[in-house]
């Protein structure tokens, strides 16, 4: 599979993917997932380094860049759902709650 072909599977830049190949950026844990499901291998070929070790951070490098990616979506949710605290009720609302 190509650079290309591989980055159009997985809805990224080929520059994503090409950083990916010189260790300037690791994907993510899902990303992961879905490079060795399309490559035919395993998450665990595709970040087995020389020692253990380095595989051991390339793999918690991928997970700390997926809590960084949830954290940043808990916290969108969170100010939203602010958003809507703070935002006053339909005019409707408002009226049928002063009827009853």
């Amino acid at each position: 599979m190509t650079q290309k072909q591989l980055a159009e599977e997985l809805g990224v830049e080929s520059i994503t993917v090409s950083r990916w190949e010189r260790e300037v950026t690791s994907p993510s844990l899902p990303r992961l997932r879905r490079i060795a499901e399309l490559t035919d291998t395993t998450v665990s070929d595709l970040v087995r380094a020389p020692d253990a070790a380095t595989a051991h951070a390339v793999e918690l490098a991928a997970l700390r860049e997926e809590l960084a990616e949830t954290r940043e979506l808990v916290g969108r949710v969170a100010r939203t759902l602010e958003q809507l605290a703070r935002t006053p009720s339909s005019g409707g609302l408002q009226q049928a709650s002063r009827e009853s």
